[in-house]
């Protein structure tokens, strides 16, 4: 949250002569995506904490609300999850009691980006829901919209690895990373058009929607929506979404296969990093110095690589160090479950689901039998589990990789029967995109060779290690080939 700082002679002047005033200049300001600006967050915050007192002082439990909700607001989009998990369940609290459902909605979204960052999903997810089932109690359409999108945008991040293979369809996957990413895309473009956060709303959300298409490597449909957040976004004041803008429309550059394709990316790339040392948002630094480095080393740029480096490792340090220090905070804190009806019609799509999972077991089953039917020569090799893995054995796992062997994982297991279960020992909540990350990094597949045989950029590989060294509770100085080889 970057602020005008012009704006704080005139809270300075105006404090005193009564808060009612005051909090009124000061939600113009931090609620107006056009006046936003470098630093002075802190202040910003001194003032919202000190009206919050004033007002509890007072027993004015709607401006206590107002200025705590703002505080949180400020360290949600500052990255800073501990101080939002300190203050959140004290406002919750007060927008309850008020039945201040705008509010109370958006708590959740704040609540469930910080338990998305620090990785506790189920937690994120919970928080998420209930965000949404309390915004069907906002009367005002353009607010509907918003707290939907945004709760819509919250849950597509737990779905990061749920987007389908390239070339097939995506009618299957209802509940995966774009399906909601497009939910909330289909929300902005509800919003009035006169409505003065509508470029904002949309932008951003076209922005986030075609970051991910290209992402799965979807780059003419990513470049379209990328080229409208940019029609969107580029006349505002408040330059901060157009951070990762950049950089996406560098990894576009990059993929383009032109010849000067590396020129334009480091052109994009560039672009964004003067913005985020404008704007001081530690994890957009983070993302666009590691992107430099790695770009950097491919054009041989060997000194500015080791400078971008050394800056992405320093931040990548200081986001790990803050989010350690929120972790307890977040361990503590319960999200309710949804309401007795709602948990009705959940026991009744869970049946259902038994059901059809039930039948698609059995075929499984008889599927697998028939092929172990006709690899009974290949599949003895395994029926020994405490043998060594032999070098036949990890080369053929390494040659299904490459033919994108979707049986890969299974013939895995075989090889390596006790892996698993002492990776879910540690963490019982690891998806199977981990743990099939996890099946790479034991066959000492480096980031390059993953990205190549998973169709994916090696900064989206370098981001899933660095969230399952979180999930695997690892210190940044372990070596995480070393202690994946140890398991």
């Amino acid at each position: 949250m970057i602020l005008l700082s012009i704006f704080f002679s005139l809270f300075n002047s105006a404090y005193g002569q009564g808060y009612k005033k005051n909090t009124d200049s000061l939600y113009n300001v931090v609620y107006s995506a056009e006046k936003f600006l470098k630093t002075n967050e802190q202040n910003l915050i001194k003032m919202c904490d000190d009206l919050y007192i004033e007002a509890d002082d007072k027993h004015d439990d709607k401006e206590a609300l107002r200025s705590i909700t703002t505080t949180i607001q400020i360290y949600s989009e500052l990255g800073d999850h501990y101080n939002v998990l300190r203050r959140i369940e004290k406002a919750i609290n007060l927008a309850q009691e008020q039945k201040d459902y705008y509010r109370l909605s958006a708590l959740y979204t704040y609540l469930g980006r910080s338990f998305l960052n620090l990785g506790f999903h189920n937690k994120a997810r919970r928080s998420f829901n209930i965000g949404l089932e309390l915004s069907s109690n906002v009367r005002t359409k353009d607010s509907l919209h918003i707290l939907k999108l945004q709760h819509y945008s919250g849950i597509a991040m737990i779905f990061e690895h749920s987007n389908p293979p390239i070339g097939e369809p995506r009618a299957p996957y209802k509940d995966s990373m774009i399906n909601y990413l497009q939910k909330a895309y289909a929300e902005a473009k509800m919003i009035n058009p006169d409505h003065p956060g509508r470029a904002r709303w949309l932008g951003t959300r076209a922005k986030i929607l075609g970051s991910v298409l290209i992402s799965a490597l979807y780059y003419d449909e990513g470049g379209k929506y990328l080229k409208e957040a940019e029609n969107l976004l580029t006349n505002l004041n408040d330059k901060r979404f157009m951070i990762s803008l950049y950089r996406f429309k560098g990894i576009l550059a990059y993929n383009s296969g032109l010849t000067d394709s590396n020129r334009k990316a480091l052109h994009f790339y560039n672009e964004s990093l003067c913005l985020a040392e404008i704007y001081d948002i530690p994890a957009e630094s983070y993302y666009i110095t590691d992107a430099l480095a790695s770009l950097s080393s491919e054009m041989k740029m060997i000194v500015d690589a080791r400078l971008f480096s050394d800056t992405s490792k320093k931040l990548k340090y200081e986001i790990e160090e803050s989010e350690r220090k929120a972790m307890p905070i977040a361990q503590g804190i319960n999200v309710p479950t949804q309401n007795k009806s709602e948990s009705v019609t959940i026991l009744y799509l869970a049946i259902l689901l038994l059901i059809v999972l039930s039948g698609f077991t059995i075929y499984y089953f008889y599927i697998f039998k028939r092929r172990v039917k006709n690899n009974i020569t290949y599949n003895q090799v395994y029926e020994t589990t405490d043998v060594k893995p032999e070098k036949r054995d990890i080369e053929q796992l390494l040659q299904m990789i490459k033919d994108s062997d979707r049986s890969f994982y299974v013939v895995f297991k075989q090889v390596f029967p006790d892996f698993q279960n002492k990776l879910l020992n540690i963490n019982n909540e690891l998806s199977v995109s981990d743990l099939e990350l996890c099946a790479y990094l034991k066959l000492n597949l480096q980031t390059k060779e993953i990205a190549l045989y998973r169709k994916n950029t090696i900064s989206s590989v370098d981001n899933r290690k660095y969230r399952l060294r979180k999930k695997l509770n690892l210190p940044s100085d372990t070596n995480l080939y070393v202690w994946i080889d140890s398991i």
